[in-house]
């Protein structure tokens, strides 16, 4: 009898840790999994204060400037208005080339073209044109991310701005831009290899309501608005 207790207990405590095994070793999933104030590494970003920053200011608090400055807002069309802080002294190239397509008047007429909930929202690249996308060219730029052997340590968090670019071409990004939408192991896990080069210091509620308009899903991965979102403008201002 005691031998048989003995068996039975054996047989709960490894079932018990192969359940304990399989606890530790699953995927975790879901944005509420991710603890955001372990998020940054290296002095040089302080990811607390980031935070802080993000959506810490309203679009009344700036006002139109005459220079290139460092805060660039982008009108969208029946959305309303966000403004971002470019962030040279994190990646001075990418900046410098985002601030000139904006001098140039280059994201005028361009689309959210690729929409994805609780990840990011994707713009810069195409216009419409009879009922079709079309891309907008633009010179191509260093990759400025930790994996292309440049240090970017501003990490993935909601509202970041960082350069799309076209996957196993590290300086291929040229105008196209996200902004992401949501801090979760999604976003987080492009850390380092992408370039952000800033963030939305006002206006998050209108990247939410782009980020949950209708989408049509063909394509799984690149999900597109079902109505266009256009860019009236993008364009240089300062903190009044």
């Amino acid at each position: 009898m005691k031998n048989i207790i003995k068996i039975c207990l054996s047989a709960v405590m490894i079932l018990v840790l192969a359940v304990s095994a399989v606890a530790c070793t699953a995927a975790p999933t879901g944005k509420a999994a991710y603890d955001p104030t372990k998020t940054g590494k290296g002095e040089d970003v302080k990811m607390t204060e980031v935070r802080k920053e993000i959506d810490s200011m309203k679009v009344e608090d700036f006002v139109a400037s005459e220079q290139q400055s460092d805060y660039v807002l982008i009108d969208v069309k029946d959305y309303g208005k966000i403004v971002v802080v470019l962030r040279r002294d994190i990646a001075p190239k990418t900046v410098a080339n985002f601030k000139k397509l904006v001098a140039e008047d280059f994201y005028t007429g361009t689309v959210f073209h690729r929409v994805m909930e609780d990840f990011m929202v994707q713009a810069g690249g195409f216009e419409p044109k009879d009922g079709k996308h079309v891309q907008k060219k633009a010179d191509t730029i260093k990759g400025e991310f930790t994996f292309n052997g440049f240090t970017n340590n501003l990490t993935h968090v909601r509202g970041v701005l960082a350069m799309a670019r076209v996957g196993g071409m590290n300086d291929s990004a040229s105008s196209q831009f996200y902004i992401v939408h949501e801090t979760n192991y999604s976003t987080m896990s492009l850390n380092y290899d992408y370039a952000t080069f800033g963030y939305v210091l006002a206006g998050m509620d209108v990247v939410d309501a782009i980020a949950t308009c209708k989408v049509d899903k063909t394509n799984p991965d690149s999900p597109k608005p079902v109505v266009d979102i256009i860019i009236n403008s993008v364009s240089f201002v300062e903190p009044k």
